[in-house]
């Protein structure tokens, strides 16, 4: 099976940038550390009709989520490191979204012996995340197409409906990987990316046709105020379409050749275009409720142990990432999600 590679700066796979050589600096393993949670208000929910009643509500949520992955040996009780669990939040989806979301990034801070002095790395430490009240995930890589102000338009452009067009494309994704339920409410794609939901809820994605895939480009490309390219790409997504028969555009649509215009191909084999399904939010709940988290998680410990082995010897900081990664019990999440 064919995988979408997403470029994902939060992975704790990549350890060569910030590696510390062992001829500069030495690990304090022993050193205890400290935990703190912070507020990082990247972004705000002023316009997101949430109370401040609810948004204090989502907080103490956030904080009991917190309590819950410092269950975790090596955040329980820090040592060689100081811990900062910043809380971010998200702007949010009038359309798709319900629930308050947010993300909680764990930073670990390793301290080191450096020319002698004990130092922190305070400046880009390691970091890992999770994301809250998300349907739309940080695992899942989309179409991205633009409706950015145009230069020059054809005649009878309309920008507000290339805007909602492009909005619509934007909608689907790819399925992060191949799929695996771990559990109750407990799923797995591509061998690392966890999501924790309510298993009685309607699913949280769901598969989009072929003949809605394409439906979605062509409205977007007859909308485009070139009228040389949109000319172009509509003649080359029409030569595409019409190598589907008819039982196949009302099929599920799948990642197809990638030097295509569409990407979109009929073979099961391949990854599913999905889209956020808004049912699967319980609105009998209040919005500061927990209704679903994903973050990363790599499925082999092995990997981890070796990376954690190669680390250490390294003198890297992210080697404490690869503690907490070795020791994360996934299964501890089930119960923060309210129902």
């Amino acid at each position: 099976m064919k995988t979408l590679t997403v470029c994902l700066f939060i992975t704790f796979f990549v350890s060569g940038r910030l590696s510390l050589s062992a001829q500069e600096s030495k690990l304090l393993l022993d050193k205890p550390g400290t935990f703190k949670m912070v507020y990082y208000g990247v972004f705000n929910h002023d316009d997101c009709g949430f109370t401040k009643a609810e948004t204090t509500a989502n907080y103490q949520k956030l904080v009991a989520l917190t309590d819950v992955f410092r269950r975790n040996p090596v955040l329980s009780s820090p040592k060689g490191f100081d811990c900062i669990a910043m809380k971010t939040s998200w702007n949010c989806d009038p359309k798709n979204s319900y629930g308050i979301p947010s993300e909680i990034w764990i930073q670990f801070c390793s301290w080191s012996l450096d020319e002698g002095k004990e130092v922190c790395w305070t400046d880009e430490p390691p970091e890992w995340a999770f994301e809250v009240n998300r349907l739309r995930t940080f695992g899942a890589a989309g179409f991205n197409v633009t409706s950015n102000q145009p230069t020059a338009s054809k005649q009878g452009f309309n920008m507000e409906q290339w805007e909602k067009a492009a909005d619509k494309v934007n909608e689907l994704f790819f399925m992060p990987g191949a799929k695996e339920i771990l559990g109750s409410g407990l799923d797995r794609y591509n061998g690392d990316f966890i999501i924790v939901y309510n298993p009685d809820r309607p699913a949280y994605w769901l598969h989009v046709s072929i003949r809605e895939t394409f439906g979605l480009l062509f409205d977007y490309w007859r909308q485009d105020p070139n009228q040389t390219s949109s000319e172009m790409i509509l003649k080359m997504l029409e030569k595409e379409y019409a190598r589907f028969s008819e039982p196949e555009r009302d099929g599920y649509a799948y990642y197809g050749d990638p030097g295509s215009i569409s990407r979109i191909g009929s073979d099961s084999r391949q990854l599913p275009v999905m889209r956020i399904n808004p049912a699967y939010w319980n609105k009998s709940l209040p919005r500061s409720a927990i209704q679903i988290l994903s973050f990363y998680c790599q499925a082999d410990k092995n990997i981890i142990k070796n990376e954690m082995e190669e680390r250490l010897k390294d003198n890297s900081g992210y080697y404490h990432l690869s503690r907490f990664a070795e020791a994360l019990d996934i299964t501890i999440f089930s119960g923060i999600i309210d129902k």
